[in-house]
This record gives structure tokens, C-alpha cells and sequence, in this order.
């Protein structure tokens, strides 16, 4: 169960640095359930927006319906007048990024930026805890 006195206390900051953003992440998914992907909106002060879109259904892999996923974003970020999207990647078991995560990384900063979206950050959650995602380490992989 999240420490919802921490929860209300970190959606009442704003997110500044990569550490905000990593705790932000960290408490409102808590610990991972299932593979998925969460889509935090931050406003022009770097507040979290109180709307928050978990999204289960994607497919194992990247396709060419990544567009549609960063268009639902766009289209969202301009109903709730957002400036930034951090995306948090849900990944229970692993303690490391696979092969088919760095894709979805990959193809949805692209995607993003294609609808000209800002994406504040990358954070992938899994049962060790949270973490930014650093493009330096797909290299490592």
C-alpha cells in the first residue's frame, strides 16, 4: 500500500531534478504488478497534474501504432494543458532493462518528439525499485 502522507506530499512539490521525478514514479506506482506503462503529466511549474493514464495493453514490442500512443499523449497533454510527460515503464521481476524495454524507450522518445511533446524523463520500475532511464546504459546491455 503506498504512503499516501508521502504520495500527497510529492504531488504538492515541484518535480526540479532527476531524484524528483524517480520519487514521484516511485510512489504512485508503488511496486510493480504487471508490465505496463504509466504516463505522469506535469504542468509549466513542474507540478504533477492529477491525472495519471496506466496503460496495459500495449504489445511486447514496438510497432507502427506507437504513433497512435504518442498522439493519444499529445492530444491529452493539450486538454490538460501540460508542458511536460514522464513515462514510467512498470516491470515486476527485473532488475535490469531488456533488449525489448530500450525498444519501447527508443520508439517512444521518437514518437514523442515527432508530436512535438516534451518527455521530462524515463523511469522503469521493477522490484528493486526505481530508476531514471540513462541512455548511456543501453550500450552496457
Amino acid at each position: 500500500m503506498p504512503d499516501t502522507e508521502m504520495l500527497d506530499r510529492l504531488i504538492q512539490t515541484p518535480v526540479r531534478t532527476d531524484d524528483d521525478v524517480v520519487q514521484l514514479v516511485a510512489a504512485l506506482v508503488d511496486r510493480p504488478v504487471r508490465r505496463q506503462c504509466w504516463v505522469v503529466f506535469l504542468d509549466d511549474l513542474g507540478m504533477s497534474i492529477p491525472f495519471l493514464m496506466p496503460v496495459a495493453d500495449l504489445p511486447y514490442q514496438p510497432d507502427e501504432h506507437v504513433s497512435d500512443f504518442a498522439a493519444l499523449i499529445s492530444d491529452i497533454v493539450e486538454q490538460l494543458g501540460a508542458v511536460d510527460v514522464v513515462l514510467a515503464w512498470e516491470r515486476p521481476g527485473i532488475d535490469r532493462m531488456h533488449p525489448v524495454d530500450w525498444e519501447w524507450v527508443d520508439a517512444c522518445a521518437c514518437a514523442l518528439d515527432e508530436h512535438s511533446i516534451r518527455l521530462r524523463a524515463q523511469v522503469v520500475v521493477h522490484d528493486g525499485g526505481a530508476a531514471m532511464v540513462e541512455f548511456e546504459e543501453e550500450v552496457a546491455s
